[in-house]
């Protein structure tokens, strides 16, 4: 660089940049692996584009460090819900028509099945059946687990709790009645929805570095529980929560793209940036910008009861 301009050159071969920057030199392009198929080539713009092959998937919710391979049929007391993908296994369920309507079938995100989520969990344990990638729900444990997912939405979220309810009472009205037979409701609805009032959002709290220790030590300790709790297919959007260029996060995935490697990188970045004031907290909150407050919490929670920070007292 001379007189404060700069010359931009051309990516060599098997070189490629996405967006614009300041980089000295080209990144490398990715070379396949030897489970995955290339569906594009590396250009100057774009890296190589890869995927497991025929038969065999990685969840995009988790590093793909190798491809899995797929069940290659449902049990014989299920049927076929949806095909292997490059990105799913083979989707398994009850066949139709073997179930009551009063029950709902709730699909778990795809690579979730070890881990679904609390509320779906203690519904799996109590009343309902996990069916592979599938949970039974009875319409009140539907309408709760509805409730219990949008808590964070608002007037609207309460408006479709009594949609649903309004629907069903509809339907129930036009079934023949009975004799001797009462009309099945739903216990506990107005326990859980109450027309009048509305929850109030959870006040967050403050975390500091326990005293005696080194706050930068701590800090990127805690980098380990940021990188296995915040999930895969949300590390891009996150380092751009965290003001950091398209470019940046390219170099991050350089480093051993198939491990937690490229979010420590980012993270590192991050901190050398904002140098003193770098702290969880920051990186709590832009947790919290891009709708993963839950995240956030079971996170605050870990480092607490790590040891490495504390609730700050007001």
């Amino acid at each position: 660089e001379q007189n404060a301009s700069s010359k931009c050159l051309p990516c060599k071969e098997d070189e490629y940049i996405e967006y614009p920057n300041d980089f000295s030199k080209c990144l490398g392009c990715r070379t396949c692996r030897e489970d995955q198929v290339e569906l594009s080539p590396c250009s100057a713009t774009r890296d190589t584009q890869c995927a497991c092959r025929n038969g065999t998937f990685c969840s995009p919710d988790h590093p793909c460090e190798m491809c899995q391979k797929c069940r290659s049929r449902c049990p014989k007391d299920q049927v076929e819900i949806a095909p292997c993908t490059p990105h799913s296994d083979l989707q398994c369920g009850p066949p139709m028509g073997t179930f009551s309507s009063s029950y709902r079938l709730w699909p778990s995100r795809a690579g979730s099945c070890a881990a679904p989520s609390a509320v779906i969990a203690a519904l799996a344990r109590t009343r309902g059946l996990q069916l592979g990638c599938f949970v039974f729900l009875s319409h009140q444990d539907y309408l709760v687990l509805q409730l219990t997912r949008c808590r964070q939405g608002g007037l609207g979220m309460w408006d479709n709790i009594r949609n649903e309810q309004f629907y069903q009472d509809q339907q129930r009205e036009l079934l023949p009645a009975v004799p001797g037979s009462v009309a099945p409701s739903a216990p506990g609805l107005e326990k859980m929805a109450p027309r009048t009032s509305y929850p109030i959002a959870k006040a967050r709290r403050n975390l500091v570095p326990v005293p005696g220790e080194d706050p930068v030590v701590l800090l990127r300790r805690s980098f380990d529980i940021f990188a296995r709790d915040v999930p895969y297919k949300d590390w891009k959007r996150y380092g751009r929560a965290l003001d950091l260029l398209e470019n940046d996060i390219a170099l991050a995935e350089m480093n051993d793209k198939y491990s937690r490697e490229p979010f420590f990188q980012m993270l590192n970045m991050w901190q050398n940036r904002q140098g003193m004031n770098a702290s969880v907290n920051a990186l709590l909150e832009a947790l919290h910008r891009i709708d993963l407050g839950g995240v956030a919490e079971d996170i605050s929670s870990k480092l607490v009861e790590q040891g490495s920070f504390q609730y700050e007292v007001s």
